[in-house]
């Protein structure tokens, strides 16, 4: 007995323990990046495929395009699109940022509203005399013409404390370049590295795991 107590700890210890099951919670290279298929409109139906017959095919290519249920029935897949849009989504955030910034760096008034905020009015744009609209611009102080502004950007940059022009430029150059890299990560969780559904089900997911090595 005293000998079965001395050798059973050793025995144990040669008993392999049980590894976790390792999951596969993505495909890789899931879509060929298609050129020829991104520039045919409507590719992902075939009727609206076909081309347009009347005027309402523009509107039903809008409608459809990003009704992913209307392209398949399978569930992995429409949860693979609406991940990939997603990126997309911020990818057009980002820009719309980066030109409103741009906007307000190369239009704006806004060092010369931040030297005297009390007697200049915020402008965020000039209006160009084209055929007569520069009637819309008006004196805001400090010898600028332009459209006055009540949408609280001015007040929004100066609480971010943007005290320039050139902060107002590099914050635009730093969106794009979000934007650039939300559409690089829209396509890369698409086309090379796209979720399954058990990665969409399984919430641990979200929080522990990084999809690029899972």
């Amino acid at each position: 007995m005293k000998f079965l107590f001395a050798i059973l700890p050793k025995f144990l210890l040669l008993v392999p323990a049980n590894e976790p099951e390792v999951k596969i919670l993505v495909d890789r290279d899931h879509i060929k990046t298609s050129f020829e298929e991104w520039a045919r409109p409507g590719h992902f139906s075939r009727t609206i495929a076909k081309g347009p017959e009347t005027t309402t095919w523009i509107w039903n290519l809008h409608a459809d395009a990003h009704d992913f249920e209307s392209h398949t029935s399978d569930l992995e897949e429409i949860s693979q699109k609406v991940f990939s849009a997603h990126f997309g989504q911020l990818s057009i955030i980002f820009l719309w940022l980066s030109g409103m910034y741009f906007h307000g760096a190369r239009f704006s008034n806004y060092e010369a509203w931040l030297s005297d905020p009390t007697h200049i009015g915020p402008s965020a744009q000039v209006v160009w005399p084209i055929v007569g609209q520069e009637i819309l611009n008006g004196d805001v102080g400090g010898g600028f013409r332009g459209i006055q502004i009540t949408s609280g950007f001015f007040q929004i940059w100066r609480a971010s404390r943007v005290t320039s022009e050139l902060q107002l430029y590099c914050t635009a150059i730093g969106a794009l370049i979000f934007a650039a890299l939300m559409l690089f990560a829209g396509w890369f969780h698409y086309h090379k590295v796209a979720p399954k559904l058990a990665w969409f089900q399984d919430v641990d997911c979200y929080f522990g795991t990084n999809i690029f090595g899972s």
